[in-house]
């Protein structure tokens, strides 16, 4: 287990290890443990972790180097309500509409 990683995860999305306690339903401390390497991070708490920080358990493990923008965004995305989905979706929609207006102006 790469125990910096679940601490850069956590961090990377400004979240508190009170947060991620409270969500993982242990103490503080026990979360301080895992990110130090001091505890062992049973499978349940390992799948819970990686929904939350959006990150495979490869990458968590330290199987695979590194997570890319798109599999980070991709596995957040997925675990979203559907009405919250498609407002992404719109949101997609409109930037590359907005992009491509902007390449068509700057011509």
């Amino acid at each position: 287990m790469s125990n910096n990683r679940l601490r850069n995860a956590r961090e990377r999305l400004s979240l508190s290890q009170e947060y991620v306690a409270k969500y993982l339903g242990v103490t503080r401390t026990a979360v301080t443990q895992m990110e130090n390497g001091n505890r062992k991070i049973s499978g349940d708490e390992l799948e819970k972790l990686c929904r939350l920080y959006g990150i495979s358990a490869d990458y968590a493990l330290g199987i695979k180097s590194e997570m890319t923008s798109s599999e980070i965004f991709t596995r957040s995305f997925e675990s979203l309500p559907d009405n919250d989905k498609k407002e992404i979706l719109n949101l997609i929609e409109f930037k590359k509409q907005m992009a491509l207006k902007n390449k068509l102006v700057s011509k």
